[in-house]
Protein backbone atom coordinates (compact mmCIF):
# COMPACT_ATOMS: atom_id res chain seq x y z
CA UNK A 1 0.00 0.00 0.00
CA UNK A 2 1.33 3.46 -0.91
CA UNK A 3 -0.03 6.75 0.38
CA UNK A 4 -0.90 9.19 -2.41
CA UNK A 5 0.48 12.24 -0.47
CA UNK A 6 -1.31 14.59 -2.89
CA UNK A 7 -2.22 16.96 -0.06
CA UNK A 8 1.36 17.79 0.90
CA UNK A 9 3.55 16.73 -2.02
CA UNK A 10 3.70 20.14 -3.70
CA UNK A 11 4.51 22.08 -0.53
CA UNK A 12 7.20 19.61 0.53
CA UNK A 13 8.94 19.55 -2.85
CA UNK A 14 8.67 23.31 -3.22
CA UNK A 15 10.22 23.92 0.19
CA UNK A 16 13.23 21.78 -0.69
CA UNK A 17 13.59 23.44 -4.10
CA UNK A 18 13.60 26.87 -2.47
CA UNK A 19 16.36 25.77 -0.09
CA UNK A 20 18.48 23.99 -2.69
CA UNK A 21 21.20 26.66 -2.80
CA UNK A 22 21.50 26.68 0.99
CA UNK A 23 21.64 22.88 1.12
CA UNK A 24 24.34 22.61 -1.54
CA UNK A 25 26.41 25.30 0.19
CA UNK A 26 26.15 23.30 3.41
CA UNK A 27 27.22 20.11 1.63
CA UNK A 28 30.26 21.74 0.06
CA UNK A 29 31.18 23.48 3.32
CA UNK A 30 31.16 20.15 5.18
CA UNK A 31 33.11 18.56 2.31
CA UNK A 32 35.74 21.31 2.52
CA UNK A 33 36.13 20.87 6.30
CA UNK A 34 36.41 17.09 6.88
CA UNK A 35 36.26 16.06 10.54
CA UNK A 36 36.93 12.65 12.06
CA UNK A 37 34.94 10.66 14.63
CA UNK A 38 33.55 12.82 17.44
CA UNK A 39 35.44 15.87 16.13
CA UNK A 40 32.65 17.06 13.80
CA UNK A 41 32.12 20.40 15.57
CA UNK A 42 31.91 22.49 12.40
CA UNK A 43 29.50 20.16 10.59
CA UNK A 44 27.28 19.67 13.63
CA UNK A 45 27.10 23.42 14.15
CA UNK A 46 26.19 24.06 10.48
CA UNK A 47 23.39 21.51 10.51
CA UNK A 48 21.99 22.36 13.94
CA UNK A 49 22.08 26.08 13.18
CA UNK A 50 20.23 25.49 9.92
CA UNK A 51 17.47 23.53 11.65
CA UNK A 52 17.17 26.17 14.35
CA UNK A 53 16.96 29.00 11.82
CA UNK A 54 14.07 27.20 10.11
CA UNK A 55 11.96 26.77 13.22
CA UNK A 56 13.12 23.44 14.69
CA UNK A 57 13.64 23.11 18.43
CA UNK A 58 17.28 22.01 18.60
CA UNK A 59 19.09 20.17 21.39
CA UNK A 60 22.86 19.91 21.06
CA UNK A 61 25.07 17.25 22.59
CA UNK A 62 22.18 14.79 22.94
CA UNK A 63 22.93 11.46 24.56
CA UNK A 64 26.08 12.87 26.07
CA UNK A 65 27.70 12.95 22.61
CA UNK A 66 29.13 16.42 22.06
CA UNK A 67 28.75 16.48 18.27
CA UNK A 68 25.28 14.91 18.18
CA UNK A 69 22.07 16.91 17.98
CA UNK A 70 18.31 16.57 17.70
CA UNK A 71 16.03 18.96 15.85
CA UNK A 72 12.32 18.54 16.58
CA UNK A 73 9.14 19.87 15.03
CA UNK A 74 5.61 18.91 16.07
CA UNK A 75 2.63 18.21 13.87
CA UNK A 76 -0.35 20.52 13.97
CA UNK A 77 -2.94 17.74 14.36
CA UNK A 78 -1.95 16.33 17.73
CA UNK A 79 -0.21 13.20 18.94
CA UNK A 80 1.14 10.59 16.57
CA UNK A 81 4.29 8.64 15.76
CA UNK A 82 7.83 9.98 15.79
CA UNK A 83 9.75 9.72 12.51
CA UNK A 84 13.50 10.24 12.64
CA UNK A 85 15.80 11.32 9.80
CA UNK A 86 19.42 10.42 10.49
CA UNK A 87 22.17 12.72 9.27
CA UNK A 88 25.82 11.65 9.16
CA UNK A 89 28.73 14.03 8.64
CA UNK A 90 32.02 12.49 9.77
CA UNK A 91 34.91 11.97 7.38
CA UNK A 92 37.69 9.44 6.85
CA UNK A 93 41.38 9.84 7.77
CA UNK A 94 43.56 11.20 4.96
CA UNK A 95 40.89 11.16 2.22
CA UNK A 96 38.18 13.34 3.78
CA UNK A 97 34.63 12.70 2.59
CA UNK A 98 35.47 9.53 0.68
CA UNK A 99 32.18 8.04 1.87
CA UNK A 100 30.10 11.07 0.94
CA UNK A 101 28.72 11.85 4.37
CA UNK A 102 28.38 15.50 3.38
CA UNK A 103 25.63 14.24 1.05
CA UNK A 104 23.98 12.15 3.77
CA UNK A 105 23.97 15.31 5.88
CA UNK A 106 22.13 17.51 3.40
CA UNK A 107 19.73 14.86 2.11
CA UNK A 108 18.42 14.32 5.64
CA UNK A 109 18.60 17.99 6.58
CA UNK A 110 16.75 18.82 3.36
CA UNK A 111 14.18 16.12 4.04
CA UNK A 112 13.52 17.55 7.49
CA UNK A 113 13.09 21.07 6.11
CA UNK A 114 10.74 19.71 3.46
CA UNK A 115 8.57 17.88 6.00
CA UNK A 116 8.37 21.08 8.04
CA UNK A 117 6.31 22.64 5.24
CA UNK A 118 3.60 20.01 5.76
CA UNK A 119 3.69 19.51 9.54
CA UNK A 120 0.66 21.70 10.27
CA UNK A 121 -1.51 19.14 8.44
CA UNK A 122 0.08 16.09 10.10
CA UNK A 123 0.05 14.33 13.44
CA UNK A 124 3.06 13.28 15.45
CA UNK A 125 6.61 14.50 15.51
CA UNK A 126 9.56 14.73 13.14
CA UNK A 127 13.12 14.65 14.47
CA UNK A 128 16.33 15.18 12.54
CA UNK A 129 19.09 13.41 14.46
CA UNK A 130 22.70 14.35 13.92
CA UNK A 131 24.59 11.07 14.35
CA UNK A 132 28.39 11.47 14.45
CA UNK A 133 31.20 8.94 14.18
CA UNK A 134 29.71 6.39 11.80
CA UNK A 135 33.17 5.58 10.46
CA UNK A 136 34.19 3.28 13.27
CA UNK A 137 33.18 5.32 16.30
CA UNK A 138 29.67 3.95 16.72
CA UNK A 139 27.95 7.27 17.33
CA UNK A 140 24.48 5.79 16.86
CA UNK A 141 25.31 3.03 19.34
CA UNK A 142 26.17 5.57 22.01
CA UNK A 143 22.97 7.45 21.23
CA UNK A 144 20.93 4.24 21.39
CA UNK A 145 22.49 3.34 24.75
CA UNK A 146 21.70 6.84 26.03
CA UNK A 147 18.01 6.49 25.13
CA UNK A 148 17.96 8.99 22.26
CA UNK A 149 15.99 6.53 20.10
CA UNK A 150 13.60 5.36 22.83
CA UNK A 151 10.67 7.41 21.50
CA UNK A 152 11.46 6.93 17.80
CA UNK A 153 8.98 4.79 15.84
CA UNK A 154 10.77 4.61 12.49
CA UNK A 155 14.12 5.78 11.12
CA UNK A 156 15.00 6.93 7.62
CA UNK A 157 18.35 7.88 6.15
CA UNK A 158 20.44 7.76 2.98
CA UNK A 159 23.86 6.83 1.61
CA UNK A 160 25.82 7.46 -1.60
CA UNK A 161 26.01 4.37 -3.81
CA UNK A 162 28.45 4.86 -6.69
CA UNK A 163 26.57 5.15 -10.01
CA UNK A 164 23.31 3.39 -9.10
CA UNK A 165 20.06 4.35 -7.40
CA UNK A 166 18.37 1.01 -6.77
CA UNK A 167 15.52 0.39 -4.33
CA UNK A 168 14.72 -3.31 -3.92
CA UNK A 169 11.12 -3.97 -2.89
CA UNK A 170 11.17 -7.77 -2.85
CA UNK A 171 13.37 -8.67 0.09
CA UNK A 172 13.33 -12.24 1.46
CA UNK A 173 12.87 -12.68 5.19
CA UNK A 174 16.24 -13.27 6.80
CA UNK A 175 18.00 -11.07 4.25
CA UNK A 176 20.68 -8.78 5.68
CA UNK A 177 21.75 -5.57 3.99
CA UNK A 178 25.16 -5.27 5.56
CA UNK A 179 27.62 -7.32 7.56
CA UNK A 180 27.63 -7.17 11.31
CA UNK A 181 31.11 -6.18 12.41
CA UNK A 182 33.28 -5.99 15.48
CA UNK A 183 36.96 -5.25 15.92
CA UNK A 184 39.65 -6.46 18.32
CA UNK A 185 43.30 -5.79 18.98
CA UNK A 186 45.34 -8.90 19.68
CA UNK A 187 48.45 -7.85 21.62
CA UNK A 188 51.22 -10.29 22.54
CA UNK A 189 53.79 -9.61 25.25
CA UNK A 190 57.06 -11.53 25.01
CA UNK A 191 60.63 -11.08 26.23
CA UNK A 192 63.39 -9.19 24.47
CA UNK A 193 66.78 -10.78 23.82
CA UNK A 194 69.69 -10.45 21.42
CA UNK A 195 68.48 -12.30 18.33
CA UNK A 196 71.94 -13.63 17.46
CA UNK A 197 73.79 -14.00 20.77
CA UNK A 198 71.07 -15.39 23.09
CA UNK A 199 67.81 -15.84 21.13
CA UNK A 200 66.88 -18.75 23.40
CA UNK A 201 66.47 -16.30 26.27
CA UNK A 202 63.76 -14.39 24.44
CA UNK A 203 60.04 -14.88 23.79
CA UNK A 204 59.17 -13.73 20.30
CA UNK A 205 55.91 -11.79 20.35
CA UNK A 206 56.02 -11.31 16.57
CA UNK A 207 56.01 -15.08 16.07
CA UNK A 208 52.76 -15.16 18.03
CA UNK A 209 51.20 -12.59 15.66
CA UNK A 210 52.39 -14.58 12.66
CA UNK A 211 50.85 -17.75 14.11
CA UNK A 212 47.63 -15.78 14.67
CA UNK A 213 47.45 -14.93 10.96
CA UNK A 214 48.25 -18.50 9.95
CA UNK A 215 45.67 -19.88 12.38
CA UNK A 216 42.97 -17.54 11.07
CA UNK A 217 43.77 -18.58 7.50
CA UNK A 218 43.37 -22.24 8.52
CA UNK A 219 40.08 -21.38 10.26
CA UNK A 220 38.49 -19.77 7.18
CA UNK A 221 37.46 -23.05 5.50
CA UNK A 222 35.35 -23.91 8.56
CA UNK A 223 33.39 -20.65 8.59
CA UNK A 224 30.22 -19.71 6.75
CA UNK A 225 30.85 -18.10 3.35
CA UNK A 226 29.60 -14.64 4.34
CA UNK A 227 32.24 -14.26 7.05
CA UNK A 228 35.03 -11.73 6.50
CA UNK A 229 38.14 -11.50 8.70
CA UNK A 230 40.80 -8.96 7.84
CA UNK A 231 43.64 -7.52 9.84
CA UNK A 232 46.93 -5.64 9.89
CA UNK A 233 50.07 -5.91 12.01
CA UNK A 234 50.41 -2.63 13.90
CA UNK A 235 53.46 -3.52 16.00
CA UNK A 236 56.13 -6.06 15.15
CA UNK A 237 59.40 -5.03 16.75
CA UNK A 238 61.94 -2.30 16.06
CA UNK A 239 65.15 -4.05 15.00
CA UNK A 240 65.88 -7.36 13.29
CA UNK A 241 68.62 -8.23 15.79
CA UNK A 242 66.30 -7.95 18.79
CA UNK A 243 63.69 -10.57 19.67
CA UNK A 244 60.44 -8.53 19.68
CA UNK A 245 59.02 -8.31 23.17
CA UNK A 246 55.77 -6.78 21.91
CA UNK A 247 53.70 -7.31 18.76
CA UNK A 248 50.06 -6.64 17.95
CA UNK A 249 47.51 -6.90 15.17
CA UNK A 250 44.12 -5.26 14.69
CA UNK A 251 41.37 -7.35 13.13
CA UNK A 252 37.85 -6.68 11.93
CA UNK A 253 35.44 -9.63 11.93
CA UNK A 254 32.20 -9.56 9.93
CA UNK A 255 29.18 -11.73 9.20
CA UNK A 256 25.60 -11.28 8.01
CA UNK A 257 24.38 -12.75 11.29
CA UNK A 258 25.41 -10.95 14.49
CA UNK A 259 24.77 -14.07 16.58
CA UNK A 260 27.03 -16.17 14.38
CA UNK A 261 29.60 -13.39 14.49
CA UNK A 262 29.88 -13.96 18.24
CA UNK A 263 30.84 -17.56 17.48
CA UNK A 264 33.46 -16.34 15.03
CA UNK A 265 34.87 -13.99 17.66
CA UNK A 266 35.23 -16.92 20.07
CA UNK A 267 36.95 -19.09 17.45
CA UNK A 268 39.46 -16.34 16.64
CA UNK A 269 40.07 -15.80 20.36
CA UNK A 270 40.94 -19.50 20.64
CA UNK A 271 43.36 -19.17 17.72
CA UNK A 272 44.99 -16.18 19.43
CA UNK A 273 45.25 -18.12 22.67
CA UNK A 274 46.87 -20.99 20.78
CA UNK A 275 49.38 -18.61 19.20
CA UNK A 276 50.30 -17.32 22.65
CA UNK A 277 50.71 -20.83 24.03
CA UNK A 278 52.88 -21.92 21.09
CA UNK A 279 55.32 -19.07 21.63
CA UNK A 280 55.10 -18.53 25.37
CA UNK A 281 53.84 -14.98 24.92
CA UNK A 282 51.15 -13.40 27.05
CA UNK A 283 47.97 -12.54 25.15
CA UNK A 284 45.91 -9.42 25.68
CA UNK A 285 42.65 -8.98 23.68
CA UNK A 286 41.40 -5.42 23.56
CA UNK A 287 38.22 -4.00 21.97
CA UNK A 288 39.10 -1.96 18.86
CA UNK A 289 35.71 -1.38 17.25
CA UNK A 290 32.16 -1.48 18.67
CA UNK A 291 29.74 -4.12 17.43
CA UNK A 292 27.94 -2.90 14.34
CA UNK A 293 24.77 -4.93 13.84
CA UNK A 294 23.69 -6.06 10.37
CA UNK A 295 21.09 -3.86 8.66
CA UNK A 296 17.55 -5.25 8.80
CA UNK A 297 15.72 -4.06 5.65
CA UNK A 298 12.08 -3.04 5.28
CA UNK A 299 9.97 -3.79 2.21
CA UNK A 300 7.18 -1.54 3.47
CA UNK A 301 9.45 1.48 3.75
CA UNK A 302 11.23 0.59 0.50
CA UNK A 303 7.94 0.59 -1.41
CA UNK A 304 7.00 4.03 -0.08
CA UNK A 305 10.43 5.49 -0.81
CA UNK A 306 10.51 3.96 -4.29
CA UNK A 307 7.11 5.37 -5.16
CA UNK A 308 8.13 8.79 -3.90
CA UNK A 309 11.47 8.65 -5.69
CA UNK A 310 9.58 8.13 -8.93
CA UNK A 311 7.24 11.02 -8.15
CA UNK A 312 10.15 13.42 -7.75
CA UNK A 313 11.77 12.23 -10.96
CA UNK A 314 14.71 10.19 -9.67
CA UNK A 315 16.31 7.86 -12.21
CA UNK A 316 16.03 4.38 -10.70
CA UNK A 317 18.18 1.39 -11.62
CA UNK A 318 17.27 -2.26 -11.39
CA UNK A 319 18.20 -3.71 -7.98
CA UNK A 320 21.09 -6.14 -7.79
CA UNK A 321 20.63 -9.47 -6.04
CA UNK A 322 20.89 -9.24 -2.28
CA UNK A 323 20.54 -5.47 -1.95
CA UNK A 324 22.46 -3.47 0.60
CA UNK A 325 26.23 -3.84 0.64
CA UNK A 326 29.05 -5.91 2.07
CA UNK A 327 30.11 -3.04 4.28
CA UNK A 328 29.13 -2.37 7.89
CA UNK A 329 27.39 0.57 9.54
CA UNK A 330 26.00 1.60 12.91
CA UNK A 331 22.73 2.28 11.07
CA UNK A 332 22.39 -1.50 11.42
CA UNK A 333 22.10 -1.10 15.19
CA UNK A 334 19.20 1.31 14.70
CA UNK A 335 17.52 -1.06 12.22
CA UNK A 336 17.51 -3.79 14.88
CA UNK A 337 15.48 -1.54 17.19
CA UNK A 338 12.94 0.19 14.93
CA UNK A 339 11.79 -0.21 11.29
CA UNK A 340 14.44 1.55 9.21
CA UNK A 341 15.47 2.24 5.64
CA UNK A 342 18.34 4.14 4.03
CA UNK A 343 17.99 5.20 0.40
CA UNK A 344 21.19 4.52 -1.55
CA UNK A 345 21.62 7.06 -4.32
CA UNK A 346 23.95 7.59 -7.29
CA UNK A 347 26.72 10.19 -7.17
CA UNK A 348 28.50 9.39 -10.42
CA UNK A 349 27.80 8.40 -14.02
CA UNK A 350 30.33 5.56 -13.78
CA UNK A 351 31.29 3.18 -10.95
CA UNK A 352 33.36 4.75 -8.20
CA UNK A 353 34.73 2.83 -5.17
CA UNK A 354 33.65 3.80 -1.70
CA UNK A 355 36.23 5.02 0.80
CA UNK A 356 38.45 6.32 -1.98
CA UNK A 357 39.80 9.63 -3.26
CA UNK A 358 37.60 9.08 -6.31
CA UNK A 359 34.53 9.10 -4.06
CA UNK A 360 35.86 12.21 -2.30
CA UNK A 361 35.89 13.97 -5.67
CA UNK A 362 32.49 12.58 -6.67
CA UNK A 363 30.92 13.78 -3.41
CA UNK A 364 31.37 17.43 -4.41
CA UNK A 365 30.12 17.23 -8.01
CA UNK A 366 26.94 18.87 -9.29
CA UNK A 367 25.50 15.42 -10.04
CA UNK A 368 26.03 14.28 -6.45
CA UNK A 369 24.40 17.43 -5.04
CA UNK A 370 21.41 17.08 -7.36
CA UNK A 371 21.00 13.43 -6.40
CA UNK A 372 21.16 14.30 -2.70
CA UNK A 373 18.47 16.96 -3.18
CA UNK A 374 16.22 14.47 -5.00
CA UNK A 375 16.86 11.98 -2.21
CA UNK A 376 15.80 14.61 0.33
CA UNK A 377 12.46 14.95 -1.49
CA UNK A 378 11.84 11.18 -1.54
CA UNK A 379 12.71 10.85 2.15
CA UNK A 380 10.56 13.84 3.07
CA UNK A 381 7.49 12.48 1.29
CA UNK A 382 7.95 9.08 2.91
CA UNK A 383 8.27 10.70 6.33
CA UNK A 384 5.01 12.55 5.65
CA UNK A 385 3.38 9.29 4.52
CA UNK A 386 4.32 7.69 7.83
CA UNK A 387 2.88 10.61 9.80
CA UNK A 388 -0.28 10.77 7.68
CA UNK A 389 -1.11 7.08 7.27
CA UNK A 390 -1.16 4.85 10.39
CA UNK A 391 -1.51 1.74 8.23
CA UNK A 392 1.92 2.28 6.62
CA UNK A 393 3.65 2.37 9.99
CA UNK A 394 1.60 -0.63 11.14
CA UNK A 395 2.71 -2.56 8.06
CA UNK A 396 6.35 -1.63 8.67
CA UNK A 397 6.12 -2.73 12.29
CA UNK A 398 4.50 -6.05 11.39
CA UNK A 399 7.24 -6.78 8.86
CA UNK A 400 9.89 -5.68 11.36
CA UNK A 401 8.71 -8.29 13.85
CA UNK A 402 8.59 -11.00 11.18
CA UNK A 403 12.16 -10.25 10.13
CA UNK A 404 13.29 -10.34 13.75
CA UNK A 405 12.05 -13.92 14.01
CA UNK A 406 13.40 -15.10 10.64
CA UNK A 407 16.66 -17.10 10.48
CA UNK A 408 19.58 -15.39 8.78
CA UNK A 409 19.79 -15.99 5.04
CA UNK A 410 23.22 -16.44 3.44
Amino acid sequence: MTTSNVGYRESVVQAIDELQEELVETSLDIHAHPELNYEEHHAAMLLADSLESHGFQVERGVGGVETAFRGTILGGKGDGPTVALLAEYDALPDIGHGCGHNLIAISNLGAGLGVRAAMESLRGRLVVLGTPAEEGGGGKIRMLDAGVFDDVDVALSSHPASNLTAIPTEIPLGESWSLAMVGYRYAFHGKAAHAAAVPYEGINALNAVIHLFIGIDALRQHLKPDVRIHGVITDGGKAANVVPDFAAANFMLRSKDAEYLNEVVEKVSQVADGAARMTGARLEILPAHPMYENVRPSEALARSIKANARKVGMKLNEPVAGGGSGASTDFGNVSQVVPSFALRFAVSETPVPGHSLAMTEAAKTDLAQASAIATAKALALTACDLLADPSLLAEARKEFRARADAPARL
